[in-house]
């Protein structure tokens, strides 16, 4: 009889601990998708500009799942675009932290330490990024690596880095414009042209390039093909960025 009981008993306790450990897991379940509601309301707020807003959804977030990292990565996101860097830095590393291998974040981190003018930490950064071989997007650690080394007068390497982006992502218009400025800095003219004129290709609709060249086009000598690239630039700049100075450049050369 005592060994029924006994049985019985044991039996007992280990229903009581499996009905606990599915409530636990329930409840964890719960907060995960909690969490990711408001990450997820966090990067339409933020997508929006406001980043207040996003980062209160975010702290929320964190509270319920600390130990995720594309929380931590979002959350130093939300902090850098508010300029607070070191907040932003911590994040980062701490997403690294629980994801040794998330070149995302250690792209962003590097991002940040270019905004911070720390080309030898940013370098490092994006040197990891590309570690990992299941890295979906290295066009974009290749592109702020060889700004990184175009910053530190490296340009050979910095074109290396810039040709590597454009071959992981052929229409990537930011390389081949930043490709550009390198080939100039090199003095290497006529390469710099094509480059410009690869990122119009790719980005016809952005006025950046079109200004740089018209200004290439005036240290070649040809007028006609400035005052060409600094109207089209007049007319697609919407946010009156490159205009004066455009428009200043074309009151000299008519």
């Amino acid at each position: 009889m005592w060994i029924t009981f006994k049985k019985t008993g044991i039996i007992l306790i280990f229903i009581s601990l499996a009905i606990i450990m599915t409530g636990c897991a329930e409840d964890k379940a719960l907060k995960k998708r909690q969490s990711q509601a408001k990450q997820d309301l966090a990067k339409s707020f933020l997508g929006q500009g406001n980043f207040t807003a996003g980062l209160n959804e975010l702290l929320k977030a964190e509270e319920l799942d600390p130990e995720n990292a594309e929380i931590q990565n979002d959350l130093a996101i939300a902090y850098r675009f508010m300029d607070l860097h070191s907040k932003a830095i911590t994040h980062f590393k701490k997403a690294i932290e629980l994801r040794p291998n998330f070149s995302e974040a250690y792209n962003d981190l590097g991002y940040t330490y270019l905004i911070l003018s720390k080309w030898d930490l940013s370098i490092k950064c994006f040197e990891k990024a590309l570690e990992n071989t299941l890295y979906p997007t290295p066009h974009f650690a290749h592109s702020n690596l060889g700004y990184a080394l175009y910053k530190k007068g490296e340009y050979k390497k910095a074109v290396e880095s810039y040709l590597k982006a454009t071959k992981y992502q052929p229409s990537f218009s930011k390389a081949y414009h930043n490709l550009g400025i390198t080939y100039e800095a090199m003095n290497e003219l006529d390469k710099a042209v094509g480059a410009y004129e690869e990122s119009i290709r790719y980005a016809p609709e952005t006025p950046v390039s079109y200004f740089y060249l018209g200004k290439l086009y005036i240290k070649l000598k040809k007028p006609s093909l400035a005052i060409e690239k600094f109207e089209e630039t007049i007319r697609l700049d919407k946010t009156n960025t490159f205009t004066p100075e455009a428009k200043n450049l074309l009151g000299k050369i008519k």
